[in-house]
């Protein structure tokens, strides 16, 4: 996604640079001056996007590691009754939700560097977006037009927009998709988990084998 949002800025900015070297009428400057800030705005909601998912990487890893651990002390507990059974069961959660937490530990990671890569293109883009319209507003003046300039007054609020609107649309759209666009390849997995459930009565049951081992 991030591939075609700079090639389209790009091309905006090329086109903004010849319009500008023939002189073109402030008009034209504008609506390829226009191009280039809805390349921003994109480019802004794409990256808030992948701040969420990044979000939802850690908490999901957390949770996976939370698990390990409980299944970790279930094991300990099973092997001082001597009920290997649940032991065996235990050790086999145990691993797997270790596994994922270090699958998702490892994508969180590769978001987060993605977004470092991101943030530095995006400042790039406001930046060329302010020497365009610096360069625009000259060319307005050059031309005498005040409707222009007027115009080019009426955006002078778009830096301060953009993390607004990227918000709005990410909450409508990205946000809603993120959690399950990123995990979609943990369902396997998830299933294999169901029998999880039984944690409280696993529990029950080998509270239950120390006491009447205490009193035996």
């Amino acid at each position: 996604m991030f591939d075609n949002l700079r090639r389209a800025f790009r091309e905006a900015v090329d086109n903004f640079n010849k319009e500008l070297d023939r002189d073109a009428v402030p008009e034209a400057v504008d609506k390829l001056l226009k191009g280039m800030e809805r390349e921003a705005v994109d480019a802004k909601t794409a990256l808030e996007g992948l701040k969420k998912q990044a979000a939802v990487a850690r908490k999901r890893a957390d949770e996976e590691a939370r698990n390990a651990d409980i299944c970790e002390r279930r094991e300990a507990m099973a092997r001082d009754v001597g009920d290997t059974d649940t032991a065996d069961l235990a050790a086999t959660y145990r691993e797997k939700h270790a596994a994922r937490s270090r699958v998702l530990s490892d994508k969180a990671k590769a978001i987060e560097a993605e977004i470092r890569l991101q943030e530095s293109e995006y400042t790039e883009m406001l930046s060329q977006i302010r020497k365009a319209r610096a360069n625009r507003d000259r060319l307005a003046s050059t031309a005498g037009r005040t409707q222009a300039r007027e115009s080019l007054g009426k955006s002078d609020d778009l830096f301060g927009e953009l993390d607004r609107m990227a918000g709005r649309i990410v909450d409508s759209e990205v946000a809603a998709g993120a959690e399950e666009a990123l995990f979609d390849d943990a369902r396997d997995f998830d299933e294999q988990l169901e029998e999880s459930h039984r944690e409280e009565a696993i529990d029950a049951r080998l509270e239950e084998l120390k006491r009447r081992m205490r009193k035996g």
